[in-house]
């Protein structure tokens, strides 16, 4: 299986930009590229994805096992298809300052991948082989390939660079100038949607001529075509199923510009237990399906498109009647703040929600919360009971404002954040600011799916 990962000295030294690029200029080599993203990372897979046509992965070494990075990683590449995985903040960067869980080197060792290292080299020279030799010798299991130099400004810069690593005796695949790098817009949760930018496809042929121009391909691949080989677990999570044709039900998932962030495994996980996916949109849609049996809003933007949200006020009144009915609703992050009375955006305006909880989701002036999140259920729910435990993530600028729950009613406890709470259960309606990886707890999506099936039967003889 021929793969390898992008990883950078730190964040912002470009590894969206040059992953997307490479993607999109082996893919017009008429290569077989399929993308992973490192770490929980909704935004930047949406590039990968336009770039290569094929959906990202995420192969996360704190929210998933190991046994479960290499079923991921082993299912989505198959013979004759490389695999080209783009890195997390900084190579070594992971869950904590004291061990590798989540980082990157973490991944490249788990899956004996190459790290390609790219080096923001604009205001070094003789500088930066203390910098890669740092990088090669902190952990001598991890794999330094290649080396990119990025953000230069004349051949002449690079040549400097490149003799004074060559002691390094790694590879060095080229530079890309500054001109390359046209900022991508940007705003609180970092670079905007693909599915709210326009002319992406002309960032990603520029980007792609510019590889082409710059950058030893040939040499890349030959690296790539060295990645060890690995013994990759199929069915870890998902062994096949005898019966799944009695635990069928039509389950509503919202795809739009609003909400669009899944963890593929999630949906996956819950077809598999016998979910048919019918995606819908809450700004476009007047009501939810008349055939649906449970509803799943993911995370987003709902304070960019609250006025938009607030006003198809249909299928707002379509929601609360199925959830007066018992039908299981299950929100996240920006999905949680839907169910909500209304989100308070960053000017101060109040837009009505679904209103299914007796809360308000107000948008701060800074950042609330990111990082991993280790969960406990507090009370028995659809999706988990209490006491299990279930991983996943967070990043978001608004808080919940009462009136509205105390403490104990929250339904997690956070427990790598000590103190913390989060997440409401009003009868079949959960709300929580968690993006929980379903691998992490395969039970979620069995339970959803059987919660949505009972629904169906109940519905099939009232009705």
């Amino acid at each position: 299986m021929s793969r390898f990962i992008i990883g950078g000295t730190q964040s912002g030294v470009g590894k969206t930009t040059i992953t997307a690029a490479l993607i999109r200029a082996l893919t017009r080599r008429s290569l077989k590229i399929q993308p992973f993203k490192v770490g929980p990372d909704y935004i930047d897979p949406g590039y990968h994805n336009l770039a290569s046509g094929r959906q990202t992965r995420n192969l996360d070494g704190w929210m998933l096992q190991e046994g479960q990075i290499k079923e991921v990683l082993g299912r989505n590449t198959p013979p004759g298809v490389t695999g080209v995985i783009e890195g997390v903040m900084g190579l070594y960067d992971g869950y904590s300052s004291r061990g590798e869980e989540g980082s990157t080197a973490h991944i490249a060792k788990i899956t004996k991948t190459p790290v390609i290292l790219i080096i923001d080299g604009s205001k070094m020279a003789r500088s930066a082989a203390a910098l890669a030799l740092g990088y090669k010798t902190l952990d001598q299991e991890v794999n330094i390939g290649g080396i990119i130099f990025n953000r230069l400004g004349s051949e002449n810069h690079y040549r400097i660079l490149k003799e004074a690593v060559e002691f390094l005796e790694v590879p060095v695949l080229g530079y890309l100038p500054r001109d390359m790098n046209s900022l991508l817009p940007e705003r609180h949760l970092g670079l905007v949607p693909i599915t709210e930018m326009e002319k992406v496809e002309e960032f990603l042929d520029y980007w792609a001529e510019k590889v082409e121009d710059f950058l030893d391909l040939e040499k890349l691949l030959e690296i790539a075509d060295t990645a060890g080989e690995i013994e990759m677990p199929l069915e870890l999570t998902m062994p096949a199923l005898r019966e799944k044709g009695k635990n069928f039900c039509n389950l509503a998932v919202v795809r739009d510009r609003a909400f669009s962030f899944y963890y593929p495994e999630n949906l996956e996980l819950l077809q598999h237990w016998g979910a048919s996916i019918k995606e819908i949109s809450l700004m476009e849609d007047k009501s939810l399906p008349e055939d649906c049996h449970g509803l799943y809003i993911g995370g987003g933007f709902p304070e960019v498109f609250a006025g938009e949200l607030s006003r198809n006020e249909s299928m707002r009144k379509s929601i609360r009647k199925r959830a007066q009915k018992g039908m299981p609703i299950y929100g996240e992050c920006g999905g949680f703040m839907y169910l909500t009375r209304g989100i308070k955006d960053f000017e101060g305006n109040f837009h009505p929600m679904a209103g299914l909880f007796d809360c308000t989701a107000v948008m701060g002036s800074k950042r609330k919360a990111l990082g991993y999140t280790l969960v406990e259920t507090r009370r028995d729910n659809f999706l988990t009971f209490k006491g299990e435990r279930s991983r996943g993530h967070e990043f978001h600028w608004s808080e919940i404002e009462k009136p509205g729950p105390e403490e104990e009613e929250f339904i997690y406890s956070i427990v790598n954040k000590e103190g913390r709470v989060d997440g409401l259960l009003k009868d079949k309606v959960l709300g929580s600011y968690v993006h929980l990886h379903f691998y992490s707890n395969p039970l979620l999506a069995r339970r959803f799916v059987e919660a949505c099936r009972e629904y169906r039967d109940i519905e099939d003889l009232s009705g």
